[in-house]
This record gives C-alpha cells, sequence and structure tokens, in this order.
C-alpha cells in the first residue's frame, strides 16, 4: 500500500496526492467551496451560473499539472492558461480568493503537509500570472518565477492570504 505521506514513494505529484480520484476530489472540494463561502463570492462571481465545465478543465488540467496523464492537453490542445482566462477580470481580490480556496480544498481533503507546502507556492504563482487587471499596489502580474524559487515577499504575500481567508498556510 502507497502512504501518501511518504514524499519518497512518489514519482510525482500526482503519485504522491493519490492519483486521479484525489485530483477529482481536491477540484470537487474547490469548487464546492466557491459556491458555499461567502467569503468567495467575487471568485464564484467570475465562473457564470454552471461549474460543470470549469470542474471538468480544472480536474484535466490539474492531472497532467501534477504529473499525470496530459488529459487536458489530449482533449483541449496546449492549455495557454493566460490566453484561456484573457475574457474574464483577475485581480488581485480574485488571485487571493482563488488561492484561499485551493488551499482550503488541500486541508479540507488531507494533502499531506509537505505536498500542500510544495503545491501552495506554484498554486499562487500560477494563479498571480492569471491577473489581467492593474492593480495600484501590485501593478501588472510577473511571469511566475522558476519551479522552486518562491521570494520572500512572495512567502509573505501567501501567508498574509492564507491568514486573511482563515486557511491554515505554509
Amino acid at each position: 500500500m502507497i502512504d501518501t505521506n511518504n514524499p519518497l514513494q512518489h514519482q510525482t505529484a500526482y503519485d504522491w496526492i493519490g492519483g486521479e480520484p484525489r485530483v477529482r476530489e481536491l477540484v470537487a472540494r474547490f469548487y464546492d467551496l466557491m459556491d458555499l463561502e461567502p467569503k468567495l463570492t467575487t471568485l464564484r462571481s467570475v465562473h457564470g451560473s454552471n461549474l460543470d465545465e470549469a470542474r471538468e478543465r480544472l480536474f484535466l488540467f490539474l492531472t497532467g499539472w501534477l504529473g499525470g496523464p496530459q488529459l487536458y492537453i489530449e482533449k483541449h490542445g496546449h492549455p495557454k492558461l493566460r490566453a484561456r482566462h484573457l475574457p474574464f477580470k483577475i485581480g488581485v481580490t480574485e488571485r487571493d480568493q482563488w488561492v484561499a480556496c485551493m488551499a482550503q480544498a488541500m486541508r479540507e481533503i488531507g494533502v499531506p503537509d509537505a505536498l500542500y507546502e510544495r503545491l501552495l507556492p506554484s498554486f499562487y504563482n500560477t494563479a498571480d500570472w492569471m491577473r489581467n487587471q492593474d492593480d495600484a499596489v501590485e501593478g501588472m502580474p510577473q511571469m511566475p518565477t522558476p519551479q522552486g524559487i518562491f521570494s520572500p515577499e512572495k512567502k509573505q504575500k501567501l501567508h498574509a492570504i492564507t491568514e486573511q481567508y482563515g486557511v491554515e498556510g505554509v
């Protein structure tokens, strides 16, 4: 039996999280939280009335992003994340709520702490890169930093987001 708390048993984050059923569980909890939590209403409003397509696309994308089968690419081609998100108003609030929602979903489904601590900064970088609204304080987003490099300023910002939304942070 695979111990999901032992990172030495896993070649990819997809394996570590528990494969397809756990990615589906993460995505389901993410969108359930978005629907249920009043603190996430700005994020929810960006997604339209029906979340079914968004749920499926995030599942397909995360499966490949975490190192599993490239289901999204097989079905839809290259993700082109930023381009696909340009029609939606994504500012600092939407980024922060997306990150907080994903953090809470990971905590609630029991993603191992070591994996959570690796994934959350990557989720933050990706969510920040999706911003397409100028912000007086943060300006426009910058390209995500190479994997493994997460500045103290970004770590502090991520901590502030999880604290603001009441999620146990990194």
